[in-house]
């Protein structure tokens, strides 16, 4: 059985006094994570949304729409619960 993904735009943004980068996912209501490198904060927000996600779908509340058609930028697939 093929499982259906959704798309999400990721905005990265690296602050250098703190030596973090941070990753924010806006249809999630902004939904944010933090790393000690590119790919930590990666992993971190893709784990923070398939929690929220997971969330949503337990509470039976609708998920938000794909983004892949509807915005240009970086995303990050995740299978649907």
């Amino acid at each position: 059985m093929k499982t259906k993904s959704l798309h999400y735009k990721i905005e990265f943004t690296y602050d250098p006094l703190k030596g973090v980068f941070s990753a924010r996912i806006p249809a999630l209501k902004g939904l944010t994570a933090t790393g000690e490198s590119f790919a930590e904060a990666e992993g971190n927000i893709k784990a923070e949304a398939l929690q929220y996600l997971e969330s949503l779908h337990l509470d039976k509340k609708p998920l938000p729409l794909d983004e892949r058609d509807l915005v240009e930028g970086v995303y990050i697939r995740l299978n649907r619960p």
